[in-house]
């Protein structure tokens, strides 16, 4: 959807996933699977491993006890989601160009046509240079700063005060329920910046220069409402995401300490 210009082929989400159905099966919505559990792997690596850690060293608790301010949890959010932004960011490009590979009679943008995550991997180096794995990283960074400041700090914070306040247990009900409003705001934050950086990854060589021209391309070409495309189908992942991970994390470390 983030790929549309000019002629509209899926009018919305359900009309996407109908389409891709339609025409490659099951098959074609788990497109990138491979990719997408290595990014994950390797980017909430540093997302959330290291996102206590600079709590700790920002905040220190023998001076100001354990009311953590917002600003220093967005600061820790934000360095660990550009750490991880960076790890990620060859199994993102190769994830982004496998999903956009479709049948003819559904194409949206450039079809690059990987075979694999590993070939499409080695394809981008042999093709364009060792370099090109971190194309768009600098948008990647910029996405994740800001998704990741508004999520952790949301999260830990409305956990804390949803605890702190006696509104609910310490709970991975409540974990659920702090990680599923953070991801609208973040969802909401990070839109923009990820319709450019998926015109970026899927370009054919040199179309775009950067992601800022991409931006203007694509405010010049389709008006401000271009960037918010495929917001509904990024909170729908981001939504479960952040819901069942701090949950699992929580239910894993009550387990661990048994």
């Amino acid at each position: 959807m983030q790929l549309q210009q000019g002629d509209v082929v899926y009018r919305n989400s359900f009309d996407c996933m109908v389409k891709i159905w339609r025409n490659e099966g099951i098959a074609g919505l788990q497109k990138g699977l491979t990719p997408a559990i290595l990014r994950e792997g390797s980017k909430n690596l540093f997302r959330i491993g290291m996102f206590d850690p600079l709590v700790q060293f920002l905040h220190d608790k023998s001076v100001d006890g354990n009311h953590i301010p917002l600003w220093k949890r967005m600061i820790a959010g934000g360095v660990s989601g550009a750490m991880g932004a960076v790890a990620c960011n060859p199994f993102e490009l190769v994830k982004t160009r496998m999903q956009s590979n479709a049948k003819h009679s559904i194409a949206v943008g450039h079809q690059h046509r990987y075979t694999g995550t590993f070939q499409g991997l080695y394809s981008i180096v042999t093709r364009e240079g060792f370099m090109a794995l971190y194309k768009g990283s600098a948008m990647s960074v910029i996405r994740s700063t800001l998704g990741s400041g508004i999520n952790m700090a949301l999260y830990t914070g409305l956990r804390d005060y949803l605890i702190d306040n006696a509104i609910m247990q310490n709970s991975a009900v409540t974990d659920a329920v702090s990680g599923l409003v953070s991801s609208f705001f973040c969802a909401l934050v990070m839109n923009p910046v990820d319709v450019a950086r998926t015109r970026l990854y899927n370009q054919p060589k040199d179309q775009y220069k950067n992601g800022i021209d991409v931006m203007i391309q694509m405010l010049k070409n389709e008006g401000a409402s271009a960037f918010m495309k495929g917001f509904l189908p990024s909170f729908a992942r981001l939504g479960p995401h952040f819901t069942y991970v701090p949950s699992i994390l929580l239910s894993l470390s009550h387990a661990l300490c048994l």
